[in-house]
């Protein structure tokens, strides 16, 4: 979705500011009533411009130098406020006082909204009717507090002090909310997230943010300012809430990695721990389709059948188990695949490679299999050897057609007295598909 010129120019009648957002986060379209809001866009915001890089534009203006090493928790926090916002919130921007608002969209977009507040319509608060505000602060159930203009608590509940554990006739008023909070933890390790939530929560108007407190608790503050620089905020205790989500995401995390463990134990071969059939093919269909080298290994355990009848499935098996690890450590583990493809036959996916490289890894695999200790597997097994089939070509290709050549060299091998390597012809007419 993008905004029409009509409808930007139409909210540019109006005064209000809009700015839309793809589904990635990245600056669309805005007009003009957002560049006089925020001048500092003005010749830098473009379009395709990630929303965190305009946010960092945005802090830059405004935090303090002792709050620029917070810089990226503000970012990070403003990225999670576009994300989730379903609420208009207010603060000052450039002396002015502002309502913005967040719309999604049915593309997964966001469109942000900022309307200019009169300042002059809403009236200071007038001091004497601070002191019948602090008077109905304990009867609000939640904690409350009301801060001065230099953000220090002027008067605070008897719900405030529990949430926070202050002992009776600990004082709080003239301290910040981050003195207190830092008492909270003292002796102890805070997270320090807390400082960058305090200082946002301080410039936005109805944006909930959270506060970890010591023993896993968690408050969730909500501010609403005054004109005159009093603010006021509410602190409710969402531990349980808080417990249950991070029960729900660990929960979710353990499912993620389990139909993980799943996936790839489906793509496993169970008696190798190399890949399987199937996640040969599909890597295979993936390799053959890109612009690249390919080569590809196939290869057989010669006389596996007599290994077999000779000493049983066992050492069968044992044999197999050491051919792949002597196969698996000899392919450089960058863009290749090792399969057990079934039975005694192994595939060896090569990404990016010429055959005349491949034809080096090969000819090292039968010296590999050479020093193996096979005796230890049986008195009477006096080694075992592999029949290798090797083709290549430049991607695309038509991963059948490659297949079929390596299964041709393959049996080429057989046929010429085993344990040995034999290359494909290459194809007549360079098989590469057409691009």
């Amino acid at each position: 979705m993008k905004l029409s010129r009509y409808l930007l120019d139409s909210l540019d009648a109006l005064g209000i500011g809009v700015c839309e957002y793809d589904g990635e986060m990245r600056a669309l379209c805005w007009n003009q009533t957002f560049l006089q809001i925020f001048p500092e866009d003005e010749g830098e915001i473009y379009v395709g411009e990630p929303y965190a890089d305009n946010l960092t534009r945005f802090y830059r203006l405004r935090l303090s130098p002792e709050e620029m090493p917070d810089i990226a928790r503000h970012v990070a926090e403003g990225v999670t406020r576009h994300e989730n916002q379903t609420q208009p919130f207010e603060f000052i921007h450039n002396g002015r006082k502002l309502r913005a608002s967040s719309l999604r969209a049915p593309d997964g977009g966001r469109v942000r909204l900022w309307q200019p507040l009169d300042v002059e319509s809403h009236a200071e608060t007038a001091p004497e009717l601070v002191l019948p505000t602090m008077d109905a602060l304990r009867f609000i159930p939640d904690g409350a507090t009301i801060l001065d203009a230099k953000e220090r608590v002027i008067a605070a509940n008897d719900a405030f002090r529990r949430l926070y554990d202050l002992p009776r006739g600990t004082s709080v008023v003239g301290r910040t909310l981050d003195e207190i909070i830092a008492w909270c933890w003292r002796g102890a390790s805070p997270t320090g997230a807390w400082r960058a939530a305090i200082s946002n929560g301080l410039r936005y108007d109805g944006v909930p943010f959270e506060i970890e407190l010591p023993g896993q608790r968690w408050l969730r503050l909500i501010a609403r300012h005054s004109t005159g620089g009093v603010s006021f905020f509410t602190h409710a205790d969402i531990t349980v809430a808080k417990r249950q989500q991070m029960e729900l995401l660990e929960a979710q995390e353990a499912l993620r990695r389990a139909n993980a463990a799943l996936a790839e134990l489906a793509e496993t071969d169970g008696l190798t721990g190399l890949a399987n059939h199937r996640r040969f093919v599909a890597r295979f269909a993936d390799a053959a389709a890109r612009r690249e080298p390919l080569s590809l290994m196939m290869i057989d355990a010669d006389h596996f059948k007599t290994i077999n009848d000779r000493f049983g499935h066992l050492v069968g098996d044992a044999c197999l188990k050491a051919i792949a690890e002597v196969i698996s450590a000899q392919v450089p583990s960058t863009s290749a695949l090792v399969a057990r493809i079934g039975g005694e036959e192994f595939g060896v996916l090569l990404g990016n490679m010429p055959i005349e490289a491949a034809q080096e890894v090969a000819t090292a695999i039968r010296r590999a299999l050479r020093r193996v200790p096979w005796r230890l597997l049986h008195d009477e097994l006096t080694g075992v050897t592999v029949s290798i089939g090797l083709c290549a070509g430049e991607g695309p290709l038509d991963g059948k057609s490659l297949q079929a050549r390596a299964d041709e060299a393959l049996y080429a091998a057989k046929r010429n007295g085993r344990d040995r390597i034999e290359l494909a012809n290459p194809p007549a007419a360079s098989r590469r598909i057409a691009s």
